[in-house]
């Protein structure tokens, strides 16, 4: 009889203990979503499985994005870490400035585009935006985004920077048409 009650107390902490840690994932889940729409808190997203590329060639891979706010809905810059592959790959960033010249297509080839750190922003087509900085050295590279992005991003704030995903496309609604007092979509009216 004693294992048997055993067995109940056993199964009632066992429920006890996988109900708090569903509750818990909940109430984290929520407070980082209110983190994320209603404070300034910067907003850090792990990316440790796409390649970190420069001039076309991968040198290591990237590690986290940071968005830095001023406010709920206001982008002040981005914050790119990197790990690298090679030291000599540090010492080859070390006189950049790192520029980013498509945002719309971000994906496993995006490139990131080494340019002399005492250059022009490619005349006002380019912004700094934000800094790379490369883990396990004191190399901080300066990052330029494209004006029109640097804009979006201010205007809009994280919601601009999702809208650099590709746009669904229009799909035109078909006007109701009434035939005998019932509204039918796409229908055409009787001919007489």
């Amino acid at each position: 009889m004693t294992r048997y009650w055993i067995k109940i107390v056993f199964g009632a902490l066992l429920i006890f203990a996988v109900g708090m840690a569903v509750w818990l994932g909940v109430r984290k889940g929520v407070d980082t979503v209110r983190i994320v729409i209603d404070t300034a808190e910067p907003i850090t997203i792990p990316i440790k499985v796409v390649d970190f590329r420069v001039d076309g060639a991968s040198l290591g891979r990237l590690q986290t994005v940071r968005i830095l706010r001023s406010a709920p809905k206001a982008i002040e810059s981005v914050e790119v870490t990197v790990r690298l592959d090679s030291a000599a790959s540090a010492e080859r960033l070390r006189d950049c400035t790192l520029r980013i010249d498509d945002l719309e297509q971000l994906d496993e080839r995006t490139t990131f585009v080494c340019v002399s750190a005492d250059a022009p922003a490619a005349a006002g087509e380019f912004e700094a935006f934000g800094q790379v900085l490369v883990e396990g050295t004191d190399i901080i590279i300066p990052l330029l985004l494209p004006v029109s992005v640097v804009r979006e991003m201010q205007n809009k704030g994280w919601q601009g920077a999702d809208s650099m995903a590709p746009a669904a496309p229009h799909i035109p609604s078909v006007p109701e048409v009434k035939i005998g007092g019932e509204a039918t979509a796409g229908a055409t009216a009787p001919t007489p």
